[in-house]
């Protein structure tokens, strides 16, 4: 995968739906208690930003927080201009356990944003993030199942304008786009891998970008096409990826660029430590329950469809609770 880092660290990742998750819900989870001997490992960090401004602020005073990314570019970036004591980044494939076993077992909290959606194999990736936890260890991802991001790669990729130039080129569009798997599989994969879900919710997101060129920037950056076509036609290129993006997305009434997905939001545990069931039920309360007066207690309702959402919890491998609307 190539990548610009500059551009695509310019807003990190300027999606607010991703700021809540670090920023709101894994702390109403529990993930703001942290000890001073835990380890935490970040997945797919790119150059660094999402580590140093959301993932940094929600472990404090953890022994090391690891970041490891594919792209070397990326790293460079982010040793540059994310740099932070607590923060050791470093080139590592999450598919080539290799790269890995130094943190077998070791690892307190595992985080990934947008990062296994780039993963050929997921079910090796799943497992690999069992391996890498220690007993009790928790691990939150968020990734993209489907999003109009693959279309319009697909649209360009497949016009005879640029055909031409991709020829054997792997676009890194997952499976699950073309499959259309939902929250469902992935319980699957994971309960098979070992894993115990405690929070999961499939979801239609519309995210608001605050300028074209942000827009523009952000997401030409990871587009794969890009760097196999003549320097002299990359820019024609951008202008006629994000043309598309922006027909696929459209705009809201201020005018703002839109970017639609289906995300899947996972939290699950690895090998139990018994926790016991009043911590379980609060996260079941956490889960189900309407927003109450004192909000900060509860997680956010869905502010999407709520038939496109998905959430389960689950306790020594039964399920406490389960439901396909949220609307309870």
């Amino acid at each position: 995968m190539n990548l610009d880092p500059e551009s695509y660290s310019s807003q990190h990742i300027p999606l607010e739906s991703v700021k809540c998750f670090l920023s709101e819900t894994l702390p109403r989870l529990g993930w703001n208690r942290n000890g001073k001997e835990d380890i935490v490992l970040d997945v797919g960090c790119g150059p660094g930003g999402t580590t140093f401004q959301l993932v940094l602020p929600l472990f404090p005073g953890v022994k090391k927080i690891f970041a490891v990314d594919l792209v070397p570019e990326g790293i460079e970036f982010a040793k540059k201009h994310n740099s932070h004591q607590q923060i050791e980044y470093s080139v590592a494939n999450f598919e080539d356990w290799s790269n890995l076993k130094q943190w077998e077992g070791k690892i307190t909290r595992l985080v990934s944003i947008y990062c296994f959606n780039w993963l050929k194999d997921q079910r090796n990736a799943f497992q690999n993030v069992f391996k890498l936890l220690k007993k009790g260890g928790e691990a939150a991802i968020c990734f993209s199942t489907e999003s109009s991001y693959y279309d319009a790669m697909l649209k360009v990729q497949n016009d005879p304008k640029w055909s031409c130039f991709f020829k054997d080129v792997d676009n890194l569009i997952p499976e699950s786009h073309h499959k259309k798997y939902d929250s469902s599989f992935y319980k699957k994969m994971l309960e098979d891998t070992g894993f115990e879900i405690i929070y999961c919710r499939n979801e239609v997101i519309t995210e608001v970008t605050s300028s074209d060129k942000k827009y523009k920037d952000f997401f030409t950056s990871m587009c794969v096409l890009i760097p196999h076509v003549p320097s002299d036609l990359k820019e024609d290129l951008k202008h006629d990826f994000i043309e598309v993006f922006l027909r696929l997305n459209g705009r809201n009434d201020k005018g703002l660029p839109l970017f639609t997905s289906k995300r899947l939001f996972p939290l699950e545990i690895s090998q139990s430590e018994d926790d016991p069931l009043p911590w379980q039920d609060l996260l079941y309360k956490q889960a189900f329950q309407r927003q109450s007066a004192s909000p900060a207690s509860e997680l956010e309702r869905p502010t999407e469809d709520a038939a496109s959402a998905f959430s389960i919890v689950t306790r020594t491998g039964r399920v406490i609770k389960a439901s396909q609307r949220l609307d309870l």
